[in-house]
């Protein structure tokens, strides 16, 4: 397999390989092809959703000498696909986050592009700036060159001034669903010559948690431990070191029925094994929350369904009967509570074990 991280390998090369972030690629897409590309973007998202992506698509579209934007034929698309752009500049806000920075880049701005019409500006997890250097960047934002184009990117609105959101036009990424992710890993993993089982693809794309990046990194890594070229489920959770999800249903199982000694064995099973805890305590909240969904209106299994595996979906709603919505709520906070201790406890499997006996031992029995 080629050295190269999957994630660089198989960037999108064009807007119709973004997947799952349709509303975007329309909006922009259609800007492109009427000349109204506005002067800022500020792309917000979760993390590896393709904000950073779509940037640098607009800056090859924008330089490309082709009616159909981008051709990858024309010397511009070339020097992007070869990692050349000339005109592109990305900064990284988390290390660029000061005042002078952002003056520099304000005399930098000024100066016409060397080759195409733009300049095209990435400004990187753009929330980490400080507020003078904001207030230094709306300057530019209100009165910027024409050949100069800002797009920033944030994994935190929240975290920018709202005169700098007013300034750009905002577009928001969506979460991909685990199925969305999965479907790519499987792509990818073929174009490695693997075949990754659907078990396998849907337990790598729940550990991204919603990234398609973190999937692609986590695919990466199986592929290079692995030398089988068939990948089950199975083998991703011992090269990832991940507990298997069916020690997760027979915890669901010992909560339900109040077990606490076998509750507590399990736990000190999978902390002997040397599993992440961790990952395991977090598998425990979405059980709750699931559990929360399927107990409030049973039509969020088909939601579900495009989270979690068929069996688990099932086995959560098997056991429903013992847990009242209460206890669903109460096991959701406690396992989220205890979560946030892992990384201070002296013993990695104390945060679990505390969760468990406090949810056993308070649970309520209407239902």
């Amino acid at each position: 397999m080629n050295e190269q991280v999957l994630y660089r390998k198989y960037r999108p090369k064009n807007f119709d390989e973004i997947i799952g972030q349709d509303h975007v690629v329309r909006a922009i897409t259609n800007a492109i092809k009427l000349g109204k590309v506005a002067h800022a973007y500020l792309f917000s998202g979760p993390r590896g959703t393709g904000k950073t992506t779509v940037a640098r698509l607009i800056a090859k579209a924008l330089q490309c000498e082709s009616d159909n934007k981008p051709c990858d034929k024309c010397s511009f698309c070339e020097e992007f696909n070869s990692g050349r752009p000339m005109d592109l500049i990305e900064i990284d806000a988390a290390s660029n986050r000061g005042i002078e920075e952002v003056r520099e880049l304000r005399e930098a701005v000024r100066f016409a592009p060397s080759r195409g019409k733009y300049k095209v500006y990435i400004i990187d997890e753009v929330h980490m700036m400080t507020k003078d250097a904001f207030n230094a960047l709306l300057k530019t934002l209100e009165e910027p060159p024409e050949h100069a184009v800002f797009i920033l990117a944030t994994t935190e609105l929240e975290k920018v001034l709202p005169t700098i959101v007013s300034r750009t036009q905002h577009y928001d990424f969506k979460r991909p669903t685990a199925s969305l992710i999965a479907s790519r890993l499987v792509k990818l993993a073929e174009k490695e010559k693997f075949i990754l089982e659907d078990g396998a693809s849907r337990m790598i794309a729940l550990a991204a948690e919603g990234s398609f990046r973190d999937g692609e990194s986590i695919l990466g890594q199986v592929l290079i431990a692995h030398d089988d070229k068939k990948i089950t489920k199975e083998a991703v959770e011992q090269i990832l070191g991940l507990p298997r999800r069916e020690a997760a249903k027979e915890l669901f199982s010992y909560l339900a029925s109040r077990d606490t000694a076998a509750s507590l064995k399990l736990i000190q099973r999978l902390s002997d094994d040397g599993y992440d805890l961790n990952y395991f305590n977090k598998l425990m909240v979405s059980f709750f929350r699931n559990g929360l969904f399927l107990k409030t209106d049973k039509s969020f299994k088909s939601f579900l369904a495009e989270e979690i595996p068929l069996d688990e979906c099932e086995h959560i709603e098997s056991r429903l009967v013992d847990f009242s919505e209460n206890d669903l709520v109460r096991g959701l906070n406690l396992f989220h509570e205890y979560s946030q201790r892992f990384k201070r406890s002296p013993l990695p499997q104390l945060p679990l074990e505390l969760a468990v006996i406090e949810f056993i031992n308070n649970k309520t029995r209407e239902v």
